[in-house]
């Protein structure tokens, strides 16, 4: 193959005009390469479109198949009749499938009659099919994608064809597409899918619903009392997404639909405009929706609510469902500073409380800004739950980047181990009962009996009683349906434990994520604990190590001094990162030839990153992919500095006939698109060849 004459980039490429001749190549592997390459290349040439249309009607069915899925970027609307010929005409399911595709991005009118027809049958005296065995599945697909094809276009009058299909004893897989193509015909199908919802069952209902969902919204709001008025709560939020905060119809059910979830949703629509309803909903008996309330809450609140809330919000620390509790420990730092540090770590450190809870405690500790806040929050550095370990952690993060020296000292000891004492590094997990993870407890009646210091009064059972009522109870908004939730006295039923997750090695877990955590902290302390770790006998404490290094401390001195021993660790991560720091202190030429042998792929990839002329073309070939990429975009990225390399790497990259690093040149250079063109026009070129680049420009 010739190097020499290997063509200099060109300002205007003919890359049509030299896929056009293999488009007629006997080979047919050859063809359909080089069709699909002409799909990717040639779509700013009116010489592409012609030569797809014509192979539409190639003998070779895979030509066909490819010409067709070329041709759709390309089409025209007065090429909607040869595409319609294809799909009556052309057995192949991947060419009907294509045709119909097009034809609706053409919004062409003729093909309704045939795409009605597919919907009710095969039309086997119009249709090709491929054979008795498989066209039934063929059809199957074929009837699917001509029913969203009549949705898409919007063809009403094709309803009663749509739900005849529907009816047919083989149409029970065709409920999801005939709704869904209802849904998109105008008034008409909305009325038949309303129709459907209303008397349907099961879940075809469900269905119904579901595509009721997508259709136009002023089509919708002709049924909007009736979708109010349903029993289905999802088509319940159907009507509320119609309404505006000014409906008549909002303020009830935002606070007095018997679905919780409505009502939520209904807080999250109008609660910016209407704060009033907020506050009403503070004293629903759903604790999910007094959550919501919680999160919607505009502030300042006023002076009447303030003390009266934060009372409940501090009972509902204790008390409360996960959902309330969270919530809670996130207002009430913002409410009541003076008041919240207590209980937030009375809930962050009670293992008997659901995770979700103690994490949110923990985020709202964080933002405090009393100092003691940071020894709270390195207490909970030894819980047991790698989720509550790394929450903290990183909030001790934020406060060491606010500059608290408290909050970094921690931090250097999480990551040198000498934060926890023995006890604490390493945790057996034994198979006692744990904190549930996500299990909420029976859902509260919102009505709790509180002192005025604030505390939960309770029964001579150890209960807590509601038989003062709530602080709340003025704003609460009764109705029967909430009467009635509220005095039903359900049975609690046992809740499932589950373990704690997370490594027993908490120590050595904690160094590992501390370092992690810490990145973008820029000390000396720091980096002096993590030097510490960089000969840990355990690999993720090396690795974290070293990638802390590589990214935040790459200068340092006794990490330029430590990577050339690093490099011969066992972890390959380990090596790829003492090698960022040998190429940030400028040291990798004495080490180069070492990086290069070794046996990771990365790392030999970065390694080859840092050479410059003759020594890529070593690597361009290379069996690894990701090191010949990185050669080759080296070479690549040279431009005119050395035409010479810039020439052989090409030269040897084809000579190579991988698809993959060709493709991914073609991407990147012009110089590589002109040697294609050149190439692909040499006759003395074996077929192989040829194909390697077609199939080449064809994935790029």
């Amino acid at each position: 193959m010739r190097h020499a004459m290997l063509a200099e980039p060109i300002r205007t490429i003919d890359m049509t005009g030299a896929i056009l001749p293999h488009v007629a190549c006997d080979n047919e592997v050859i063809r359909c390469a080089a069709v699909r390459a002409l799909g990717r290349n040639g779509k700013e040439d009116p010489r592409s479109r012609e030569v797809l249309l014509g192979l539409l009607r190639d003998p070779d069915p895979d030509v066909r198949s490819d010409a067709i899925e070329a041709l759709a970027p390309l089409i025209q609307p007065e090429d909607a009749a040869v595409i319609l010929e294809s799909l009556n005409g052309d057995p192949v399911r991947e060419v009907k499938l294509a045709a119909i595709q097009i034809l609706v991005d053409l919004q062409d009118r003729n093909c309704i009659p045939q795409l009605r027809a597919l919907v009710l049958s095969k039309c086997e005296d119009s249709v090709a099919w491929e054979d008795e065995i498989a066209d039934w599945d063929d059809w199957l697909d074929v009837q699917v994608a001509s029913i969203d094809a009549l949705g898409a276009l919007g063809v009403a009058d094709s309803i009663d064809d749509l739900l005849a299909a529907l009816d047919d004893e083989m149409g029970q897989t065709l409920d999801i597409p005939v709704f869904r193509a209802l849904a998109r015909m105008g008034k008409q199908g909305v009325i038949w899918l309303v129709a459907w919802v209303d008397a349907g069952k099961g879940l075809a209902r469900k269905r119904a619903a579901d595509a009721l969902a997508n259709a136009d919204p002023a089509l919708l709001r002709d049924h909007l009392d009736r979708l109010l008025a349903a029993d289905d709560v999802a088509l319940r939020l159907l009507g509320l997404s119609l309404l505006s905060v000014d409906a008549p119809q909002a303020e009830d059910i935002t606070l007095r639909d018997a679905s919780e979830h409505l009502r939520c949703a209904a807080l999250r629509q109008f609660g910016e405009a209407r704060p009033d309803w907020v506050i009403a909903a503070l004293a629903d008996p759903s604790e999910a929706v007094q959550a919501t309330a919680l999160e919607l809450l505009p502030l300042p609140l006023p002076e009447y609510l303030h003390n009266m809330l934060t009372d409940n919000m501090l009972a509902w620390l204790k008390t409360g469902s996960v959902v309330l509790a969270s919530a809670a420990a996130s207002l009430l730092p913002k409410i009541a500073p003076n008041r919240a540090v207590d209980p937030l770590t009375a809930l962050a450190v009670d293992d008997d409380r659901a995770i979700e809870a103690r994490i949110a405690a923990i985020r709202g500790l964080g933002g405090h800004r009393d100092p003691s806040v940071t020894g709270i929050l390195q207490g909970l550095l030894s819980d047991r739950s790698q989720q509550l370990r790394l929450v903290a952690l990183h909030e001790i993060k934020s406060r060491a980047q606010s500059g608290d020296p408290e909050a970094l000292s921690c931090l250097v000891q999480a990551i040198d181990g000498s934060l926890l004492d023995e006890d604490d590094a390493v945790q057996p997990l034994g198979a006692e009962t744990a904190a549930d993870i996500g299990m909420q407890k029976e859902e509260a009646t919102g009505h709790l009996r509180i002192s005025e210091d604030g505390e939960i009064l309770r029964d001579s059972n150890g209960e807590v009683t509601d038989a003062g009522g709530s602080t709340l109870a003025s704003l609460q908004i009764a109705t029967p349906a909430f009467e009635a939730k509220s005095s039903s006295n359900k049975p609690k039923s046992k809740r499932r434990r589950v373990a704690i997750e997370g490594p027993d090695a908490v120590a050595e877990d904690l160094s590992c994520v501390a370092m992690d955590a810490a990145a973008g902290l820029v000390s000396v302390r720091i980096a002096n604990a993590v030097l510490s770790q960089i000969d840990a006998p355990q690999d993720r404490a090396r690795i974290a190590a070293w990638r802390a290094l590589s990214t935040g401390f790459s200068t340092c001195l006794e990490a330029a001094q430590a990577a050339p021993m690093a490099l011969s660790d066992a972890q390959p991560e380990v090596r790829r990162y003492a090698l960022a720091v040998l190429i940030g202190t400028e040291q990798i030429d004495k080490y180069i030839q070492q990086v290069l042998e070794d046996s990771d792929t990365l790392v030999r990839a970065d390694a080859v990153a840092q050479l410059r002329g003759k020594r890529l073309l070593d690597f361009v070939t290379d069996p690894a992919v990701a090191v010949r990429h990185a050669a080759l975009l080296v070479v690549l990225n040279s431009g005119g500095g050395d035409a010479e390399l810039v020439t052989q790497a090409i030269a040897q990259v084809f000579d190579s006939a991988r698809v993959d690093t060709i493709a991914w040149g073609l991407q990147r250079s012009a110089q590589m698109r002109s040697e294609a063109v050149h190439r692909l026009a040499d006759d003395a070129a074996s077929g192989r060849d040829h194909f390697v680049i077609l199939d080449a420009l064809a994935v790029g």
